[in-house]
């Protein structure tokens, strides 16, 4: 395969791993494993009443094809300049 030549979901994953890498920076640190959850986790917890941030670090192109009912939108280059306005007191979701 031609490095040159990127999928749509081939940069959806990458720009997804940066993101949490920023996202993971930003805060201090990545997450412990237990803190991780998968997107089945995810939906069991949100189904549950679970009280979550779900923030959304996609550009905006990406996002306009749909994201999470209830997430908020901080593109990944924003994310550490908006830091101080994201609560601490809950669990935060970067996707």
């Amino acid at each position: 395969m031609d490095s040159r030549r990127v999928t749509s979901r081939g940069r959806f994953l990458l720009a997804a791993a940066g993101g949490l890498l920023l996202a993971a920076t930003a805060v201090g640190a990545q997450a412990p494993p237990a803190q991780r959850a998968d997107i089945d986790e995810l939906k069991a917890a949100l189904d549950a009443g679970a009280t979550m941030l779900l923030i959304d670090v996609r550009e905006d192109w990406e996002v306009a094809s749909g994201s999470m009912p209830g997430s908020i939108h901080i593109p990944v280059a924003e994310l550490e300049r908006r830091m101080p306005d994201i609560p601490r007191d809950v669990r935060l979701v970067f996707f």
